[in-house]
């Protein structure tokens, strides 16, 4: 069975093309995957990269949709396209900025949408606008939606502290992809190279961040193989701490969370993303007891300095928004 994937925002600078050419190039190269790029942009930034880029076996087609027409015209011509794809291809993913003339029914087409974000107060704002628009989709009890997922990019070290995801209203339940820090690097590499063979702050963020949608998707799939896409009807809606969309959905509401992957024990669509953040957090945790133990026991400069290089990127800069979203240890299973 194909996996097809929608990368797709209203907004350009959000590292939209940038994401979609890394994460295809590593679903070739690192996953081994057949599979295919369909770039529906019109400038084509996703499919030069690839085009001039090494080749990394990713067949590259810049394609377009009658967006002008509107109506179910996209529909049809993206249904087609998207079969074609699928005959020969593992995986194939789509990269297409958002048009309020695109009908919402394009998104059922996709086993999974991501929607990159910058973390700046504007940014979300229109990211939730977008999806509060689209809402009906990710809500719908339909089998065949979606999974969201929001991927926070371009993200600055300042901005790691940051707890703008509890403070940001959204009007539906996602999962919150690993943040993808803004860098030269990926700048530099357009068209020359891949972000997974950076080492940098950019590459290694963007290696867990793919890692994670690779997690993702064996979950979708497998949600798809079992046939238990769609929650029970009695279970409770997933729903933020300041989300206000909440009073206006139908069903049962579970209490007010400190963050949008609560509220859901035990759902496995869910929890995937929720140990990456449990493991985070552990690791920041022991990371911060062995620095009072040091302190304890007086260890010298010289050993903390040869301590602090073994550690791990990813244990050092332990974004505040991934902690605040892991401080419910039932929020998903282990």
């Amino acid at each position: 069975m194909t996996f097809k994937i929608l990368v797709t925002s209203q907004k350009g600078g959000v590292g939209k093309s940038t994401l979609s050419a890394n994460l295809v190039a590593y679903f070739s190269r690192r996953m081994g995957l057949k599979t295919t790029l369909i770039d529906w942009d019109l400038h084509g930034s996703s499919s030069n990269w690839l085009l001039h880029a090494p080749n990394v076996g990713v067949v590259v087609q810049h394609l377009s949709l009658p967006v002008d027409q509107g109506g179910n015209r996209p529909i049809f011509e993206a249904r087609l396209q998207l079969r074609h794809a699928t005959k020969t291809s593992d995986v194939v993913l789509c990269d297409l900025t958002w048009s309020d003339y695109l009908a919402g029914e394009l998104m059922f087409e996709f086993d999974m949408v991501l929607v990159p974000t910058s973390v700046s107060e504007i940014e979300l704002g229109a990211t939730a606008g977008f999806l509060s628009r689209n809402r009906w989709v990710f809500d719908s009890a339909a089998a065949r939606r979606p999974m969201l997922l929001v991927c926070p990019t371009r993200v600055l070290p300042e901005q790691l502290a940051s707890n703008i995801f509890t403070q940001q209203r959204f009007p539906v339940s996602f999962m919150l992809a690993p943040p993808v820090q803004e860098s030269q690097t990926a700048r530099d590499l357009y068209e020359r190279g891949f972000l997974m063979d950076s080492q940098d702050v950019c590459g290694l963020s963007f290696q867990e961040f793919a890692r994670a949608v690779c997690a993702a998707k064996e979950m979708r799939m497998a949600q798809i193989q079992s046939k238990a896409i769609s929650p029970p009807k009695s279970a409770p809606y997933l729903v933020s701490e300041t989300n206000t969309f909440a009073s206006e959905r139908t069903g049962p509401l579970c209490p007010p969370k400190h963050g949008v992957l609560e509220g859901l024990v035990g759902t496995a669509q869910y929890s995937i993303l929720g140990r990456h953040r449990q493991r985070k957090l552990a690791e920041a945790e022991q990371s911060d007891t062995m620095t009072q133990s040091k302190a304890t026991f007086g260890i010298t400069n010289k050993q903390e300095k040869s301590t602090a290089s073994s550690r791990s990127l990813s244990s050092l800069s332990i974004p505040e928004f991934i902690r605040r979203m892991a401080r419910n240890p039932t929020s998903a299973k282990l």
